[in-house]
């Protein structure tokens, strides 16, 4: 099995097409030094610094958990001064100690490698796949953020052996009701039965997908 090579870059290309749309609420809040380069290129060094260690143990262990195959070689990971973080282009946004962005990162790579393997075809309905699985009765963040949540926590608590970073998930998840609904349903049926649950069903999308 491969695995992608993770770059962390400066994205000097978006700067003079969104940051203008953000720079109100930065002069608002008296925060416009989070707009500087340097700024954005010391939280890009450290969390470049957080992740190093943990990089081959996440990356591999996702892989083997879900026996699932990134399609891409590259991840490229972009720290800008959003109020968010996504996953695809991959944007960590700075306001993050170091120790907080290994977690984010983990999770937004979990989406990459989830909706883009080379197991599935790229046109595969995730909608239709998960709310089989999970429920019809969820949001739709909700049910994309349960396979993310249960690969957090068997990493977490069961290749690198730091629960702490589940616990802290949990704990900031609870401001965000569709987040916080998919941890108390990984909580309800068992991180390890969902991942099961979901390596199952690539394999079947798999043989589908081959047959037609």
């Amino acid at each position: 099995m491969q695995y992608p090579e993770v770059r962390f870059k400066h994205p000097w290309l978006l700067i003079d097409t969104i940051y203008p749309d953000i720079k109100a609420s930065y002069e608002k809040t008296g925060e416009l030094n989070k707009l500087d380069a340097k700024y954005i290129e010391r939280a890009l060094r450290r969390y470049e610094k957080a992740w190093r260690p943990y990089e081959q143990r996440l990356i591999h262990g996702m892989c083997e958990l879900l026996g699932l195959e990134f399609r891409q070689s590259i991840i490229d990971i972009y720290a800008a001064p959003f109020y968010t973080s996504f996953s695809d282009p991959m944007v960590i946004a700075t306001k993050y100690t170091s120790d907080r962005a290994v977690d984010v990162i983990t999770h937004e790579i979990i989406h990459r490698l989830l909706t883009d393997n080379i197991q599935t075809k790229d046109d595969t309905r995730y909608d239709v796949e998960w709310r089989k699985l999970f429920g019809r009765e969820h949001s739709w963040n909700t049910v994309i953020h349960i396979p993310v949540h249960a690969v957090m926590q068997a990493l977490f608590d069961d290749i690198i052996d730091e629960p702490r970073r589940t616990a802290r998930d949990k704990k900031a998840c609870q401001k965000w009701a569709d987040y916080h609904a998919a941890w108390q349903y990984v909580d309800a049926v068992g991180y390890k039965k969902i991942i099961a649950q979901l390596k199952e069903n690539y394999q079947d999308i798999h043989g589908r997908q081959r047959i037609s």
